[in-house]
């Protein structure tokens, strides 16, 4: 007699047909999609590639062939950083004050402005840009930023800055102040 609980040839070979066809069938509708579907994979997929083709024009309108550099991420604001060296201890915070050397310079490679010696500042004072990059690193880290004309000083000249300019900023963060 059979025991109850252990399936027949039959069942088994039944569930094995089932898996089978389930198989073939994915494989069927994965190779054999509409025609129309594909297309418009395709084009989601080349308006995807356009658009960042057209965001990183705009990023080399503003920063020269620096925003082709490897290394670079682009945050949603606009601002691009490259992390030299991150630094120990924490970052600091958006009401920190900071002791930092920087060199400031537009995508020509004109400097606007330069700090070799390390001077305090709060970084709430800062450029938007500045401060927000500067809260990626600790003491002793050394960061590049790209900051938009919208992180900067946007449409307004400032010191020999054409309005509309982006930033390029070298920036060592010496130590985060009590």
């Amino acid at each position: 007699m059979a025991n109850p609980s252990t399936p027949s040839a039959s069942s088994v070979a039944a569930i094995g047909l089932a898996l089978a066809l389930l198989g073939g069938a994915g494989w069927w509708f994965g190779v054999h999609r509409p025609a129309e579907l594909r297309r418009a994979t395709a084009q989601a997929a080349a308006e995807a590639a356009a658009a960042e083709a057209a965001l990183q024009a705009r990023r080399r309108d503003g920063f020269g062939e620096v925003a082709d550099e490897p290394g670079f991420t682009f945050r949603a604001s606009g601002l691009g950083h490259r992390i030299i060296t991150r630094g120990e201890g924490p970052a600091p915070g958006p009401l920190s004050t900071v002791r930092l050397t920087y060199t400031g310079r537009l995508r020509d490679g004109r400097v606007f402005d330069s700090v070799t010696t390390p001077s305090t500042f709060r970084l709430n004072a800062l450029l938007p840009g500045l401060g927000a990059g500067l809260q990626l690193i600790g003491p002793g880290g050394r960061i590049e930023l790209l900051i938009p004309p919208s992180l900067g000083y946007g449409n307004r000249a400032a010191g020999g800055i054409p309005p509309g300019s982006g930033l390029i900023f070298d920036v060592t963060l010496v130590s985060v102040e009590p």
